[in-house]
């Protein structure tokens, strides 16, 4: 059975042991990097991958994002595990209450 280069990113994505160039994948799976970019959107809205963008802080000034000196750094994808979206403790007691008669 053939599988899709969608699915085959996922699986490459699942077997790297940490950090992934898209460069590499763009490379590896005979695509180019805005085709593998756009691939990686799909499954961030599928909720397989988490990416965030993380910005420098100057710390010399209070301009914050308006400061010449704050550089963006490279988007960084990681792969969503179940651990990452385990369900919320429930808030009230679920303890069985016991009549004190």
């Amino acid at each position: 059975m053939k599988t899709s280069k969608l699915s085959n990113l996922l699986t490459k994505i699942e077997e790297s042991s940490g950090a992934f160039s898209i460069q590499a994948l763009a490379r590896e799976l005979d695509l180019t990097p805005e085709r593998v970019e756009s691939m990686l959107e799909y499954w961030i809205r599928k909720g397989k991958i988490e990416s965030s963008t993380n910005l420098t802080e100057c710390g010399s000034c209070s301009a914050k994002g308006d400061c010449p000196f704050v550089l963006e750094m490279p988007r960084t994808y990681e792969l969503v595990t179940d651990q990452d979206h385990l369900p919320e403790p429930p808030l009230h007691c679920t303890h069985q209450q016991v009549n004190l008669k």
